[in-house]
C-alpha cells in the first residue's frame, strides 16, 4: 500500500524512515534530509558511515538500522553513484530491495520523501513517482512518501 502526504518526515510515525544516499564511503551526508537526521539522531550517521567506509554499500543496496525506543528505524538506499545525483537503475534496484525487505521482515511501514528527486534530480513526476508506485503499492507494507515535506522550522 503507497500513500502521499504533505508533512515533516522527521516526525513520521512509522515504523522506518527511508532515504537516499550515495554509495561507497563518501562524506554526502552533509546536506538535505540526511543532514537534518544527522542532526536529529546523530547515532544514525555514525552507524551508516561504519558500515559505508567499509567498502560494502553500492549501487541499488540497502543499509539498515532496527528502531530503538522512541528513535524510528532506518533504511539508506544507494540510489546515487555520487553525491550530487540519483540514477534510475540504482533507485529501482533499492526500491526493489527496499520492498522485498520490507515484505521478509514484515515491516508495517516505511516513510519516504520524494527519493531520487530532490538533490538527486531525478524527475518526481515522470521517473520517480511511477517507479514508487509500480514497485510499493503491492505487498502489506504501509509506504508513506512525504509528497510536499513541511517541518516546523520551515513554515
Amino acid at each position: 500500500m503507497i500513500v502521499f502526504v504533505a508533512g515533516d518526515l522527521l516526525a513520521a510515525k512509522e515504523d522506518y524512515i527511508a532515504q537516499g544516499v550515495a554509495e561507497g564511503n563518501q562524506e554526502g551526508l552533509g546536506t538535505g534530509l540526511a543532514l537534518k537526521i544527522s542532526k536529529k539522531w546523530p547515532n544514525v550517521q555514525a552507524a551508516f558511515k561504519k558500515h559505508a567506509r567499509a567498502g560494502k554499500f553500492t549501487g541499488g543496496q540497502l543499509w539498515t538500522l532496527k528502531p530503538e525506543g522512541d528513535q524510528p528505524g532506518f533504511v539508506y538506499l544507494a540510489t546515487q553513484p555520487d553525491m550530487y545525483h540519483a540514477t534510475l537503475p540504482f533507485l529501482r534496484k533499492a526500491i526493489r530491495g527496499l520492498a522485498k525487505w520490507a515484505d521478509r521482515n514484515l515491516i508495517e511501514s516505511v516513510a519516504l520523501p520524494k527519493i531520487g528527486a530532490g538533490l538527486g534530480k531525478l524527475s518526481w513526476q515522470n521517473e520517480v513517482r511511477p517507479l514508487l508506485v509500480e514497485c510499493l503499492t503491492p505487498g502489506a507494507t504501509r509506504y508513506v512518501i512525504y509528497e510536499t515535506f513541511l517541518n516546523e522550522f520551515e513554515t
